[in-house]
């Protein structure tokens, strides 16, 4: 980050991202969403925005789907940057 410039995470990104991961991973959304124990309509809102996803079910998620937490943020961090250039 240059001078004051903050850190801002899409919560859309975060989301697709997530559905990427599980797609990479073979599962269904109805699989994943049981395995997490959740609704699977709730997983398919979080795969669309997880601005009101908590933070432990996003770790419990990225556990799940065997994906380091720091990898992680770091793809979404260059996504947004990337976005943002555009």
């Amino acid at each position: 980050m240059k001078g004051g410039e903050a850190m801002y995470l899409d919560s859309i990104l975060i989301g697709q991202e997530l559905k990427s991961l599980r797609d990479k991973r073979k599962k269904t959304i109805v699989e994943a969403s049981n395995d997490l124990g959740i609704h699977f309509n709730t997983l398919s809102k979080y795969e669309k925005d997880a601005k009101d996803m908590s933070l432990e079910l996003l770790e419990k998620a990225l556990k799940y789907y065997e994906v380091d937490e720091l990898i992680f943020f770091k793809v979404i961090r260059e996504y947004n940057h990337n976005s943002k250039q555009n």
